[in-house]
């Protein structure tokens, strides 16, 4: 949830801008746009409690509003800063007292004030205190800050604010308590403001105060809240661990060699028996995946892209074709030795009748070739929302017309199928009575036919199916782009992929199956087209009739090569760097639709800044949209900045292993096998993380040495 607690509704210093006056309806309608839920009215050196009781009401089931106001601070011998004071809602009447008191008789425009003033004139106000901080200008001195938590006292009442959400990391930046404000400049552009947000939501002053104390109660109740599923981990074979993940960031950190990767790979595993669809990523594993999306192995051919036929039905005619042989002159010799033998075998008319002929019309194969196109069209045009592009009117005509012409052509193939099965039953009858009364007669019928229409047919139907084959291996290549991934300064990558027909260019790696076993099976299809007439194929169809089936080929896709090649978004080829190549794989798994997102080691081979301003927005993205991320790493942004909902810790002294369970909300790691044995979560993040806590102080200061923050 976004919160903002340093917030401007009125101009009152020369310096504020007319700006930040701001109407009741603009300002209802600026908090419903930024989607803030919780906003303290921090104006320079006053309150305004009419105005404060207006925008509670404007906003009300929506946002909670807290009564605030910004001071100007200034100690003896110090600098000038500025503090923001919240209250609780519940005391806004005598916090505008308060207020009212401070300032009396004050020039709101060059007053100050100490902290000893300020602390005296809110101490009985249930208040926290928010200090301008590093490079949040004018910020609080070192001094100023220590004497400002002693008089305080309660240290989780005491904020520090930030200029932007790169230092940002709300109850959980290694004991500070800091957050950043939108301190509006122009409430036109409110929106653009950069705020704060609570991974825990909470909906009341207390239960934010009682979180940022850390109250363990608190924080398991708002932990309940959200989805979880309870799974078990294997950091070694023999051993399981029962795992509660959360719906958002769940992190899985600690000493190498603790079995995390392990149990990265069987919680996805568990996940998945679930149900869930879930996504992993090994860096340790990014060449291969990254040759493997170069590769055969995963492509999917859309042969209708390429517009042509998978030709199934031409495969297993040649899997189910036999030769025809002509009719022996002998059998009309012996039919003419027996001619007239029997009387009442001569009154039967249909022993001297001759078989039909199949009757294959000329346009039979157009009927067939048009029904595959149709079939095409249809099954394309019903993946388009027509309406979106023409009226309903012109969208019904359109499929009517469509219909139309898909009944014509299956009417028509229809037709065509009839014909040929009633030929086919007449020559059955006329072949069966002939049989019988060439049985009961002891003599012979006239043959049905000579056999050369049979003969000459069946090679014909063999060379369609050939030739169909044949002129689908000649389709025109095409072209097919996928965007993997962007990389700073050189935009996006994206894998080419062009997919063609088996030719004379065609190289070893486009094909899963052998380029010498395709171009022997396309040289026999060819050469048995050259010699259909032939008499006898018997051979040649064997030899291919064997590697079709060895191979299993039955349809025209394993003929079609792929090859692949990454290029920049100039069209340019490009070789990417280990590094990228994780960069690249870790975009496309996080941007992968899933319910669970697993990742081992993330940030290898990148930078911290990549890891901070391109991977760290993504999980968090994904943990606003309740999807359940696991992440094994040894990185501060990710096991940190990401605020998980579950921290593992992994460790290993004196020859035994140890799982600790927490978050940064309570800051606390507890140990599974002994609820006795509890950590501190910041602690142990430092030492796991940034090497120890000395360590990373010593670079903080080593950076600012530079910078004058105050």
């Amino acid at each position: 949830m976004k919160i903002d607690l340093h917030c401007h509704t009125k101009a009152i210093k020369k310096g504020d801008g007319s700006g930040r006056n701001v109407s009741p309806e603009l300002f209802k309608s600026k908090i419903e746009d930024a989607d803030i839920k919780i906003v303290a009215i921090t104006n320079h050196n006053t309150f305004d409690l009419e105005q404060y009781k207006i925008l509670c009401e404007v906003v009300k089931g929506n946002c909670l509003v807290w009564p605030g106001v910004e001071i100007d601070v200034l100690e003896p011998d110090s600098k000038r800063w500025h503090l923001i004071v919240v209250a609780n809602p519940r005391e806004a009447a005598s916090f505008a007292t308060s207020v009212g008191t401070l300032f009396q008789d004050d020039n709101l425009e060059e007053c100050t004030h100490t902290l000893e003033e300020i602390y005296e004139a809110f101490k009985d106000r249930d208040a926290i205190y928010i200090a301008h901080f590093h490079q949040k200008r004018p910020a609080v001195p070192a001094e100023d800050s220590e004497k400002l938590a002693n008089l305080v006292g309660e240290s989780y009442r005491v904020f520090k604010e930030t200029s932007n959400e790169n230092s940002m990391g709300v109850f959980a930046n290694y004991r500070y308590n800091v957050l950043v404000g939108s301190d509006v400049k122009d409430w036109e552009h409110y929106e653009e403001c950069t705020f704060s947000e609570l991974k825990l939501p909470v909906d009341s002053f207390e239960q934010f105060c009682l979180l940022a104390k850390r109250d363990e109660n608190v924080v398991q109740t708002l932990l309940n809240k959200k989805d979880s599923r309870d799974l078990t981990a294997h950091p070694a074979s023999e051993v399981k661990l029962p795992v509660r993940l959360y719906a958002d960031i769940n992190i899985i950190f600690g000493q190498k060699g603790t079995g995390k990767t392990q149990m990265i790979k069987t919680l996805c595993e568990s996940m998945k028996s679930s149900g869930m669809k879930c996504v992993s990523y090994v860096a340790a594993e990014r060449e291969d995946d990254f040759r493997s999306l170069l590769g055969q192995k995963e492509t999917v051919v859309d042969l209708s892209k390429m517009r042509a036929d998978e030709c199934k039905e031409d495969f297993q005619m040649i899997s189910d074709w036999s030769d025809v042989n002509p009719t022996h002159f002998r059998n009309y010799l012996n039919w003419k030795r027996t001619d007239g033998n029997n009387a009442n075998k001569t009154r039967m008319k249909i022993t001297r009748s001759s078989a039909m002929s199949k009757g294959v019309r000329d346009n039979e194969e157009q009927h067939k070739c048009d029904k595959s196109v149709v079939d095409s069209i249809f099954n394309t045009i019903n993946t388009i929302d027509l309406e979106e592009y023409v009226d309903e009117k012109d969208s019904r005509l359109l499929e009517t017309l469509i219909g139309k012409l898909k009944a014509g052509i299956y009417r028509q193939r229809r037709d065509d199928l009839v014909d040929e099965n009633a030929v086919r039953l007449v020559n059955f009858t006329i072949n069966t009575i002939k049989g019988i009364a060439d049985k009961s007669t002891n003599s012979v019928s006239k043959p049905s036919t000579v056999g050369l229409i049979g003969f000459v047919e069946t090679r014909l139907s063999l060379m369609r199916a050939i030739k169909n084959i044949l002129r689908n291996l000649t389709v025109e290549e095409i072209n097919e782009t996928q965007k993997i991934g962007t990389l700073d300064e050189k935009g996006d990558i994206l894998i080419k992929s062009k997919y063609r027909m088996l030719c004379s260019s065609s190289k070893t790696d486009e094909f899963k199956i052998g380029i010498r076993k395709l171009r022997e099976i396309k040289e026999k299809l060819e050469k048995i087209k050259n010699h259909i007439f032939d008499c006898d194929l018997t051979e040649i169809m064997q030899g291919l009739r064997g590697m079709l089936d060895e191979y299993d080929i039955k349809g025209i896709t394993p003929f079609v090569g792929c090859s692949k090649q990454v290029i920049n978004e100039k069209g340019e080829s490009y070789t990417p760097s280990t590094g990228e190549k994780g960069m690249l794989l870790l975009q496309r798994a996080l941007m992968d639709d899933a319910d669970a997102y697993f990742l081992d080691e993330p940030e290898l081979g990148m930078g911290n800044s990549y890891i901070d301003t391109s991977i760290r927005p993504i999980l968090m993205d994904l943990s606003s949209r309740h999807k359940f991320v696991v992440v094994a790493t040894h990185n501060a942004n990710i096991a940190v900045r990401t605020l998980p909902y579950m921290s593992i810790y992994r460790m290993h002294s004196n020859g035994e292993y140890f799982t600790y369970i927490g978050n940064p909300f309570s800051d606390k790691l507890v140990n599974i096998d002994n609820m006795e044995d509890v950590l501190n979560w910041a602690d142990e993040s430092l030492k796991s993380l940034e090497g120890s806590r000395d360590a990373f102080y010593e670079r903080k200061d080593i950076y600012e040495s530079n910078h004058t923050w105050c």
